[in-house]
């Protein structure tokens, strides 16, 4: 049998189905909890689980901590990581111990899932989504293989999200700000009520420094459900620097100091240190050491999140921002760790605002390399151009994300700093362009 047929066969039944990532225009009510637990139901209950659960949801910088989770306490224990989305194969997806699912395992459990709700499907006429399937799909996986924790990302928001069916012993909310306001509310009250919806009866409640209205909603919330809810504080202990292309710092949490070195850079990512260090502190049934944290920290690789690398004498700064407070903290990123004289390469997804990279790019004055990814949901540059130029912006277009780098290593000069920007794809296939060396 051919493994990798099969699992193209696979990837192809499943992007049949309903997939929020690449299309948006669908009602919100599609989002049903209720659908997920029928889901659930004609499985087996995979959801259901012995296993410490640890749900994460957030605005930006879930992703980070649920990586770093999974980073630190895989040195001790057999932890499953749910995350999304994918960079470059849905493998990525699902994973236990920093280990993607292998492509046969991820036929297999597919095929299970669809002669399972085949029938219902047929007789509801309703047709479960990507999203649904895909979680389904890890909570089998990590059911069958006996983890010891589940790390669990939401998708989008948290009340009406596909993973919100899982009885989680810790929920963990990374700052909320505006993002998918189509779907979540355009508001901080409605999104932080979206967001907070993940919070359990009974349960231990972990929250990032958060804008007063927010925190007070996550406040509230854990009243209702009679859960602890623990605010995160923490001090820095030595002033940030960049060696080696890591970020090096010492902070202190809950009366202990940890030596940082992360992958990452960016202030906002020493926050999701601190963040998940302080969910570790009050995880009652597993210990983990400092040695640990600071190992998993410095092992720890989250993608094109503020990444930096070296190519062609250039500094590569590869960064998935792409909402207001994303930007925000690229800003802050390029202020006090980046040359200000830089190439910015920048691409956007649909419904994506791109004022905050329009403010960006009128205080650095950075030259500016317009692309577009090859996901469905990138934004046409014609479409980019228009506001480009009603606000006066000088732009140099390109096809492509090879294009764009191609052209971005013309335009500069050795030791510049060359930043990719506004979407996670674009930041994707630049960053895999470097490491294979294309040219």
């Amino acid at each position: 049998m051919n493994l990798d047929f099969d699992y193209q066969k696979t990837i192809n039944n499943l992007e049949k189905r309903f997939n929020f990532e690449k299309k948006e225009d669908s009602e919100f009510d599609f989002f049903k909890i209720d659908r997920s637990l029928k889901l659930m139901d004609l499985l087996g209950s995979p959801n259901k689980s012995n296993a410490l659960t640890i749900h994460i949801a957030g605005t930006n910088g879930k992703g980070s901590v649920s990586s770093l989770l999974s980073s630190i306490l895989s040195l001790k224990y057999k932890v499953g990581l749910y995350s999304s989305p994918h960079l470059y194969q849905y493998t990525e997806r699902i994973k236990i111990n920093n280990k993607d699912i292998s492509k046969k395992d991820f036929s297999k459990i597919y095929n299970f899932i669809e002669k399972r709700i085949l029938e219902y499907e047929k007789i509801s006429g309703k047709a479960f989504s990507f999203f649904e399937v895909l979680t389904a799909m890890s909570f089998i996986y990590f059911k069958k293989n006996k983890v010891d924790i589940n790390v669990i990302e939401t998708g989008i928001g948290g009340t009406y999200d596909t993973t919100n069916v899982v009885k989680s012993d810790i929920q963990v909310i990374t700052p909320i700000g505006y993002d998918h306001q189509n779907v979540l509310g355009d508001t901080i009250k409605s999104i932080s009520e979206n967001k907070a919806g993940i919070i359990k009866e009974n349960s231990t409640v972990i929250t990032s420094k958060q804008i007063k209205e927010a925190l007070e909603i996550i406040n509230k919330k854990s009243s209702e459900k009679k859960s602890k809810l623990i605010v995160l504080n923490y001090s820095l202990k030595s002033k940030p620097s960049i060696k080696d292309l890591k970020l090096n710092t010492l902070i202190e949490v809950g009366g202990n100091e940890y030596n940082v070195s992360s992958n990452s850079i960016g202030r906002h990512y020493i926050d999701n240190v601190a963040l998940t260090i302080n969910t570790l502190n009050h995880i009652d049934k597993f210990e983990i050491t400092k040695f640990q944290i600071e190992k998993g920290i410095r092992n720890n690789v989250w993608p094109c999140r503020g990444n930096m690398k070296k190519f062609k004498g250039r500094i590569f700064f590869i960064d998935g921002a792409h909402n207001e407070s994303g930007f925000n903290k690229l800003e802050l990123s390029i202020e006090e760790f980046l040359n200000k004289n830089f190439t910015l390469i920048f691409g956007s997804n649909k419904n994506h605002d791109i004022k905050p990279v329009i403010n960006l790019i009128k205080k650095f004055k950075c030259r500016t390399i317009l692309s577009q990814s090859s996901h469905p949901k990138s934004e046409n540059i014609e479409n980019i151009e228009k506001k480009l130029k009603y606000n006066r912006i000088d732009y140099i277009k390109s096809k492509n994300s090879k294009e764009a780098l191609n052209i971005s290593l013309k335009e500069s000069k050795i030791n510049e700093t060359i930043i990719t920007a506004g979407s996670i794809f674009i930041a994707a296939e630049i960053s895999e362009l470097i490491n294979n060396d294309w040219l």
